[in-house]
């Protein structure tokens, strides 16, 4: 169980990482927005040149992650990477000037509490991820490496898919009020009201 979860945390950054990288790179809007918040947010100097540099570190670590004789290194980079974000983040959603995440490509919304959380979380798991390597029992067989993988591509499918999957369900409680209003009758339904 131990190793699924190193495994898992490990697979969970990789995507995060990955994501986030691919799409600051593949969306200039998003990138010019992230140099935006670098500079007028945080104050930072050459903002172009760290967002730049930032981009590549977010891939770097994914690549790094992925790597057996680098993952150990790479799990300390991420937990530093995460925690720089939470930090920015916070002071940023301080301000509350209006300052956006296109954390990974296009739209993004607005930093706040809930961002910092967020960031907050992926620091915590890769600070978990780095500890737990360091454990004997760290390593996982074949199949509970593989049951990791796959429970993080599956969250990442549904994740992504999130949107249209909710348009679908309601369009189908929509098309079939029967079942809207089975829903919501019944010995337990009638209980509740």
């Amino acid at each position: 169980m131990f190793g699924y979860a190193v495994m898992f945390l490990r697979c969970l950054l990789v995507v995060v990482l990955a994501v986030s990288a691919a799409g600051k790179a593949a969306d200039r809007v998003a990138r010019e927005e992230f140099e935006h918040t670098l500079r007028a947010g945080l104050r930072l100097p050459r903002a172009r040149l760290l967002a730049g540099a930032w981009v590549a570190g977010e891939g770097l670590t994914a690549l790094l992650l992925v790597l057996p004789q680098t993952v150990g290194m790479a799990a300390v980079l991420a937990t530093v990477q995460f925690g720089c974000l939470t930090v920015g983040v916070a002071l940023l959603a301080a301000q509350r000037r209006g300052f956006r995440c296109s954390c990974f490509g296009g739209g993004g919304s607005e930093l706040g509490r809930r961002t910092v959380l967020r960031n907050g979380l992926l620091a915590a798991a890769a600070l978990l991820l780095a500890l737990g390597l360091r454990q004997p029992d760290a390593a996982a067989p074949a199949p509970v490496a593989l049951a990791g993988v796959l429970s993080v591509l599956l969250g990442s499918v549904l994740v992504w898919q999130a949107g249209p999957l909710r348009a679908l369900a309601g369009r189908s409680l929509t098309r079939h009020p029967a079942v809207r209003s089975s829903v919501g009758s019944g010995p337990v339904a009638a209980g509740r009201r």
